[in-house]
């Protein structure tokens, strides 16, 4: 009898890690990694060719495996060329590290022999006589007895008062990776929504003589710098409600540089979210989010020294201002945008306009098809805050009963609710051991298929969704 298989749906860096953690654990389980774009193991952010565009984390702190630290760096030395500034490399050859690493795991006297790879789009995922059903494209199906739902980050929300003409065209584009692209020739004026490291990598990637660009946001925060190189952290411990820990990162301010306070709380912040009622963590949310990312997010130096040089070109201007309305008009774009302190609301004509405002994790708006296929079965459930899929410590997904499923798993940016920092490298490979663990352990059972367990009490992550 063939042993057990695992479906991995999605082939970014969470992906891709849990299915090599995933084999390394268990020598009789095979795995079925499923991605719907064309390249397997990288995902947007690490398929971009442009040198510009560098990690936001340095070359030391990106090893793939927690319990091999310097596993990215000894690879880094035996290849015959890549490129580095100030400690950071650039996301094309980070993503030809990840690339290695899934063709030495195709390897026949390596694992080949148990990893699937399989391009399509899961539509929809089914019990089905004690396994998982998966449905691809509409057309075509394959089982497995345990999923891991590992999409990424999900597209960004679309801006208020977007006039549906615009949606598919070139003046808007809600994509920012594809704005090398699907970016009008003509473009020279450019409106950029969000001020984050997307916008940052979109502004570089399409940066050319007599182009503008406008970038806005609410609070109009841009990222802040790494230092030129690497401080250590203290480690205090960080305790108390949002508030409470924010005057203590600032005392601690008045000693040490504010990147080794913000690194120090970042050690804590698993511990500090989970500690968190849910109005605690929506009064930071609505408070202290934007502040905590533009510190916690940060540009590598080389980055940040060609921004400032856009910005004393004018060739970048930033502003706090909300959007209320985007219309469509003959070879442009009108927004209605309303600055901080402005009485009125004021219109602006654009080129076009880029969507960088990060990822959203309200699943309920989501267009991802199988996410709206888990939450139309009943499957799956929104997280509270709309902060992706409601899931229990192990990274199983809880329903809208409440019940947990034993055999349906979650990681990266869609189990937030429960982690928060659930975006980046050093989270999410110490992820993917955990959740591989979970999943090897729970099929190591034999058992048959159970339908989903009741808990005893309310889940804190849980949306109220009915």
């Amino acid at each position: 009898m063939s042993g057990p298989t695992v479906a991995v749906v999605g082939a970014g860096f969470s992906g891709l890690l849990t299915t090599l953690n995933l084999l390394r654990l268990s020598p009789d389980l095979s795995v079925q990694l499923i991605e719907r774009r064309g390249v397997f193991g990288l995902g947007p952010a690490y398929a971009t060719g442009n040198p510009k565009h560098l990690l936001n984390v340095r070359l030391s702190n990106m090893s793939a495996f927690p319990d091999r630290p310097h596993h990215l760096t000894d690879w880094m030395a035996e290849q015959p060329a890549w490129f580095a500034r100030d400690d950071f490399i650039t996301r094309g050859d980070y993503g030809r590290y990840l690339a290695h690493l899934l063709d030495d795991a195709l390897r026949p006297d390596r694992d080949g022999q148990r990893l699937s790879l399989i391009r399509g789009e899961v539509s929809a995922i089914r019990p089905d006589d004690g396994r998982w059903k998966i449905m691809l494209d509409g057309r075509s199906s394959t089982f497995a007895d345990a999923v891991v739902l590992a999409q990424g980050n999900l597209s960004p929300a679309a801006p208020p008062g977007l006039d549906p003409d615009l949606i598919g065209s070139q003046r808007y584009l809600s994509d920012p990776w594809s704005a090398l692209d699907a970016l009008p020739a003509d473009a020279d004026d450019i409106l950029l929504i969000g001020t984050g490291l997307t916008m940052v990598d979109t502004a570089i990637a399409l940066r050319r003589p007599g182009r503008r660009f406008t970038a806005a946001s609410r609070h109009g925060l841009l990222p802040r710098s790494h230092a030129s190189t690497p401080m250590p952290s203290p480690r205090r411990l960080y305790l108390g409600s949002p508030a409470a820990v924010f005057r203590q990162a600032r005392q601690a301010g008045l000693k040490d540089d504010w990147r080794v306070v913000v690194d120090d709380v970042r050690h804590s912040a698993r511990d500090l979210w989970a500690a968190w009622s849910l109005p605690e963590r929506s009064r930071f949310l609505r408070h202290l989010r934007a502040l905590w990312d533009n510190h916690r997010h940060r540009l590598a130096p080389g980055v940040a020294r060609e921004v400032t040089a856009m910005l004393a070109s004018e060739e970048l201007q930033v502003t706090a201002a909300r959007i209320s309305a985007l219309t469509s008009g003959e070879s442009e774009v009108e927004v209605i945008l309303h600055g901080r302190g402005d009485l009125q609301p004021r219109a602006h004509r654009f080129d076009a306009v880029i969507n960088c405002s990060g990822p959203s994790g309200d699943i309920v708006h989501s267009t991802d098809p199988l996410l709206k296929n888990l939450l139309k079965q009943g499957l799956a459930a929104p997280a509270a805050l709309g902060l992706g899929l409601a899931v229990d410590a192990k990274g199983r997904l809880i329903d809208g009963r409440l019940a947990t499923h034993s055999r349906l798993f979650a990681i990266g940016p869609l189990t937030r609710s429960l982690f928060w920092e659930a975006t980046a490298v050093p989270d999410l490979r110490e992820d993917a051991v955990s959740i591989a663990r979970a999943v090897v352990k729970t099929l190591q059972r034999n058992q048959e298929y159970r339908p989903p367990t009741q808990p005893d009490a309310p889940h804190p992550n849980l949306a109220e969704y009915r």
